[in-house]
């Protein structure tokens, strides 16, 4: 039996862009309609005579969303903030589970050892030490 494949229907299109109306924007952008004429203001959107084209204005809204990330000195704050807490979470999961001790415990544990191996050293006989040792020639 042949098999039958359908083909995509394609929809014919428009050779001019399309232009939507501020508040029609401010709905796909998920902004208030004043947000979108103070961007209009600012420069950022151009209205043309029949509105604004959506895809050009997606495009540069988008581009000034990323412009303002970049520059922002909070965004940068804000994203320092997040790694210290990230790694203040990291650490107290390391003490928790030993993996970390607090530097005290860490030097009282190396003075206690150096303690005992100096001990050990010193409880050797005197003959094991250099003096008694001769070079027979």
């Amino acid at each position: 039996m042949a098999e039958i494949v359908a083909k995509p229907v394609s929809r014919p299109r428009s050779r001019k862009p399309a232009s939507v109306s501020a508040l029609a924007l401010a709905l796909h952008f998920d902004v208030s309609p004043t947000y979108i004429t103070n961007l209009d203001a600012e420069g950022v959107l151009h209205r043309g005579p029949d509105g604004f084209a959506l895809d050009q204005s997606r495009i540069v809204y988008l581009r000034s969303l990323r412009r303002e990330r970049k520059l922002s000195p909070r965004g940068e704050a804000d994203a320092d903030f997040q790694n210290a807490k990230a790694e203040f979470i990291r650490l107290r999961i390391s003490e928790k589970k030993r993996d970390l001790i607090p530097r005290e415990e860490a030097a009282g544990d190396m003075e206690e050892l150096i303690g005992l191996y100096l001990t050990g050293l010193s409880s050797f006989p005197a003959r094991c030490g250099g003096r008694d040792l001769q070079v027979v020639v």
